[in-house]
């Protein structure tokens, strides 16, 4: 035997012994294990913890409801032929607050209609700066005389919405106040009072800013 082939034999022996402590080592997949897709990373990403919180259901997330707007029954609650620019005016309103109601605004603004002549013939300036504007206090001043006395027993006051509509950050509501006897000094009242609120403000406040008398 020739001492090249000899060094051959013996290189093929020592490559044969280094595999075999390979394959022991790093353990091995078998041909029935990889067609049935199985992988050591796998199974070992089987017992880790998920600390990411991936693997919840995504049932348990919470989702915003969304549901139909509500058709507003205007009749009576505004001025005959002012119902579609009304109804354009409440879509914006409603979009910056969602439980505005024409009908409990209507309710409101005759109380307040009511409080406001008050403190006016009682000349409660206290009581005005709750109810009025700051900017329109004074105006409103120089004609409060002009009402008198509010007639609890005689008044018979109504009121519907002339006109609804958003500026800015402010909300505007105009009430058509209509009667007869309401106070002592004014036998027939045919007033246009406008109602303000700021959005910024997320209380219930609204204020007076203006009144119109039409001719």
């Amino acid at each position: 035997m020739s001492g090249q082939l000899l060094e051959l034999i013996i290189f093929a022996g020592i490559a044969f012994f280094i595999i075999n402590k390979l394959i022991a080592t790093l353990g091995s997949t078998s041909e029935e294990e990889q067609s049935s897709g199985k992988s050591i990373f796998k199974n070992k990403m089987q017992g880790m913890r998920d600390v990411t919180n991936s693997a919840k259901e995504t049932a348990s997330i919470l989702r915003p409801k969304f549901s139909k707007a509500k058709k507003v029954n205007l009749n009576g609650l505004v001025v005959p032929g002012a119902e579609k620019e009304i109804m354009e005016g409440l879509s914006d309103v409603v979009e910056k607050l969602p439980n505005f109601s024409l009908d409990n605004f209507l309710k409101g603004a005759k109380s307040a209609f009511k409080m406001i002549i008050q403190a006016a013939a009682k000349k409660n300036d206290a009581e005005l700066e709750e109810l009025v504007d700051k900017r329109y206090i004074d105006h409103f001043k120089v004609i409060s005389s002009s009402y008198g006395e509010y007639s609890e027993e005689q008044a018979k006051l109504t009121a519907q919405v002339s006109e609804v509509y958003t500026f800015g950050n402010n909300i505007f509501v105009k009430i058509l106040f209509v009667g007869k006897n309401i106070t002592n000094k004014i036998k027939d009242i045919h007033e246009e009072w406008t109602f303000t609120k700021s959005t910024l403000n997320s209380g219930p406040e609204w204020y007076l800013t203006n009144v119109d008398r039409p001719h």
